[in-house]
């Protein structure tokens, strides 16, 4: 095998391993999304949404770390791979994974059922 065909493959192999990232971070940007939406409009945001947020966070991260991709790549793998997500999903979800938000959990609305059927259980 010639030296440009081992180039070549080394390329392809590199150009998939960029595109292997895409859904970890489509899935963070839907994830922050969801958690954004959520606190604007008062909704409850759980343990549970934050602790996914950090865990797809980190895991992006990990893959980042170990395919060694820089910002260029990932955007212009996001070109070439459109389904993924919504456009721009890719810088979002690696600046999420690079730099990753404090996001807290918020107390239940006032009005819950789910606190009323908590309640009803106890008494019983």
């Amino acid at each position: 095998m010639s030296d440009t065909q081992t180039e070549d493959q080394d390329v392809l192999a590199h150009q998939e391993q960029v595109a292997g990232l895409l859904p970890a971070l489509a899935q963070l940007d839907r994830t922050v999304a969801e958690l954004e939406e959520k606190a604007a409009s008062g909704q409850e945001v759980t343990a549970a949404d934050v602790s996914t947020y950090h865990h797809q966070a980190a895991h992006a991260r990990h893959l980042l770390d170990a395919t060694g991709v820089d910002s260029r790549e990932v955007t212009e793998a996001e070109k070439e791979h459109r389904g993924d997500g919504t456009k721009g999903f890719a810088a979002r979800g690696l600046d999420h994974a690079t730099h990753p938000r404090i996001f807290e959990p918020t107390q239940p609305p006032a009005d819950s059922t789910q606190d009323r059927n908590h309640e009803e259980d106890i008494d019983l």
